[in-house]
């Protein structure tokens, strides 16, 4: 007989199912992997998403730029207004509506008057979502974007700072360096001011109201100034011409700025700036040979001796490249040039201007320093009085330069925009200082005397300081008779002629003989029939004043002046005076070259670190100003270093161009930047 089981419990069925489900580990991974591809699906949906709507917001952004852009050009009239400019541009656009995305209409504001126009753009986009609405977000958003322009318009204010030092004469690629920057110079002012015709020429102004002006600094050793800006400033030390005091030197005005005013850009018009004088200062070799007057001396009896070729004077030639301070008059022409290194003041008609730039002539050493300093002191606005005295009446000038602070994004109440300041510096070398005559000898009454043959006399005095103060030949020190020093046995003492006192204190060069033969016995001055002593001393060359007023006087001197320091210089070089009126004269004190030399000429703006170290402080003042600057060098052995350092941070301020051939195209590029058509926001 079979017995039949209970039946297990429900619960105890369950139990065991289980039990066997934890412990089988086929197929576990399968439910990781299907995790897994769920949240890279939501991810990927997203990205997707995501990708999709920076699409539409880009296309929507960049359509607002060019319709703002297309809606702020003053090329159009003002009838085309930039509202209706701008939404057609928009409706062309072709971005459409379809159902997976939404752009609203754009909201326009704008304004156009003859000299500037403005437009901006706000609109939104909506794309919505295939994949992440199911995460319940429907759409992505970007509910504001904006775009605005302007067309300046704004006022420009530009100076030019060109090399025009000698070595610009020189080939670079197929031509010179100063025939590629008159072109390159030339070309640059034509695109500032002239559009391109359909033909790709520059013919159609773009300037109708004069808003651009433009200015010009030549500078090589110095900077030659017009007269006329001369007489805007407070100067010193101003040369006399033809015996008419405080004239200057005709066509030629440079001004040795102080270098504690390189840190600001304003030129201060009422603190004394001295000129530079107008001198040959090149350093000759000394031609002597010399023994000094002395009582041990027996070359020449006492009187000293000096062998020096008897010369004339040799006058200045003023267009000589030489000078720190010369015109650009090319002596090999027949035409006169003297103009064509001028500082050109800023003007709104070009005619001038490039005129101008077509006569640069090479001449002189690297003073970029000083270019910099005469460029931004003209476009800072402290030199509005300037402009009011020298441009009233001439078209877009009232009321330039303008303030510092008056940026090129301010609207002012007529509707025309503010003023953005440009300097361009140009240079194909490094800084060179340059040699000048001292303030002391720049200007004032000199003891030099001339004649209207051309000779000249030096005065020396009894007693007195500096080269002509020191003991004579012939004059009694000690006061006791006979004379202790003697001129080759002649005694050169004060004698008494007429009841009056003589004294023969003036040595005129040119009646000194080479050889003079010495006193013997009681023969008369001048007739000695002693030792021939080359280069002794000659009593004939001393004389003294006579008439009244008292002048000194030679056969055929004719009338005979007292000069000016600076007539001076206009009539000999610096190393004629030294070695013809002072060491000729074999004076005690005024015999050595080097001494006379480095009294009357010293260095301005003293070495090349200090010039550059002066042309970065003057740059930093013009850019804290708000003054743009770009800067070029010409040639690839030039120190980048200063113009570098000068030109303003960021890309196209600084260009380096290695021969003459590319230089048009760095000025070309810079006037293209200037264009003030850009997007604001």
């Amino acid at each position: 007989m079979l017995i039949k089981p209970d039946a297990r419990p429900v619960f105890a069925h369950l139990a065991r199912k289980v039990l066997q489900f934890r412990s089988d580990e086929g197929g576990a991974i399968a439910i990781f992997v299907l995790m897994v591809f769920v949240l890279m699906v939501c991810f990927g949906g997203i990205a997707v998403d995501v990708m999709r709507f920076e699409t539409r917001r880009v296309a929507l952004q960049e359509t607002l730029d060019r319709a703002v852009l297309s809606a702020s050009n003053v090329v159009l009239p003002v009838s085309q207004t930039p509202q209706s400019v701008g939404m057609e541009w928009f409706q062309k656009a072709g971005l459409g509506d379809y159902i997976t995305y939404d752009y609203a209409t754009p909201a326009i504001t704008g304004e156009a008057t003859t000299t500037s126009r403005t437009a901006r753009m706000t609109s939104s986009v909506r794309s919505y979502n295939w994949f992440t609405h199911m995460l319940g977000v429907p759409y992505f958003e970007a509910p504001s974007i904006v775009s605005a322009a302007q067309q300046g318009e704004a006022k420009l204010e530009v100076f030019l700072v060109l090399d025009i030092t000698g070595s610009m004469s020189a080939s670079s690629g197929s031509t010179t360096k100063i025939a590629a920057l008159r072109q390159a110079a030339t070309n640059f002012v034509t695109i500032l001011k002239f559009n391109k015709d359909s033909g790709g020429n520059y013919t159609i102004p773009k300037d109708p109201n004069n808003l651009i002006s433009i200015g010009m600094v030549p500078y090589s050793s110095n900077v030659n100034i017009p007269v006329e800006l001369r007489n805007q400033f407070n100067v010193s030390h101003l040369s006399s011409w033809n015996y008419i005091a405080n004239q200057g030197v005709p066509k030629i005005n440079c001004f040795e700025i102080n270098p504690d005013t390189f840190n600001t850009m304003a030129l201060s018009r009422t603190d004394p700036i001295p000129m530079a004088a107008v001198a040959n200062v090149a350093k000759g070799v000394p031609n002597a040979s010399i023994t000094d007057i002395g009582s041990s001396s027996t070359t020449a009896t006492n009187g000293g001796s000096v062998n020096i070729s008897r010369t004339s004077p040799v006058a200045i030639n003023t267009n000589s490249g030489t000078f720190m301070c010369n015109h650009g008059d090319n002596p090999s022409t027949g035409a006169d040039e003297s103009a064509s290194n001028l500082v050109v003041m800023p003007a709104t008609d070009m005619t001038a201007l490039k005129a101008q730039i077509a006569q640069l002539n090479p001449r002189g050493n690297t003073s970029i320093a000083v270019g910099m300093r005469w460029g931004t002191a003209l476009i800072d606005g402290s030199a509005r009085p300037i402009y009011a005295n020298l441009l009233a009446g001439q078209p877009g000038m009232a009321g330039r330069p303008a303030d510092n602070a008056d940026d090129e994004s301010v609207r002012h109440s007529d509707g025309s925009m503010g003023t953005r300041k440009i300097i361009v510096v140009m240079t194909d070398g490094t800084h060179v200082s340059s040699q000048h005559i001292r303030d002391d000898y720049k200007s004032g009454p000199s003891p030099i005397w001339r004649g209207d043959d051309g000779n000249m006399a030096i005065l020396y005095n009894d007693t007195g300081i500096g080269f002509n103060g020191g003991l004579r030949p012939g004059v009694n020190p000690n006061g006791t008779p006979p004379p202790v020093n003697s001129c080759s046995g002649w005694s050169l003492a004060d004698a008494v002629v007429s009841g009056k006192v003589v004294k023969r204190n003036f040595f005129v060069p040119h009646l000194k003989a080479n050889s003079v033969k010495r006193r013997v016995g009681t023969q008369a001055e001048g007739a000695g029939t002693g030792t021939s002593v080359t280069g002794g001393c000659d009593p004939l060359a001393w004389i003294s004043a006579t008439g009244s007023p008292a002048t000194p006087k030679w056969t055929g001197s004719g009338n005979v002046r007292n000069l000016d320091w600076s007539e001076v210089w206009r009539y000999a070089t610096v190393d004629w005076v030294i070695e013809q009126l002072y060491m000729r004269s074999n004076v005690t004190g005024a015999t050595n070259y080097n001494t006379i030399y480095n009294a009357m000429v010293g260095s301005y703006l003293t070495s090349t670190s200090n010039m550059d170290s002066l042309l970065n402080t003057n740059c930093t003042a013009a850019k804290a100003a708000g003054v743009e600057v770009f800067g070029i060098i010409l040639g690839d052995d030039v120190t980048e270093g200063p113009i570098q350092n000068c030109a303003s941070p960021g890309t196209g301020y600084y260009y380096k161009v290695t021969n003459a051939d590319n230089l048009n195209a760095a000025f070309e590029e810079i006037a293209k930047i200037l264009s003030p058509l850009r997007l604001t926001e």
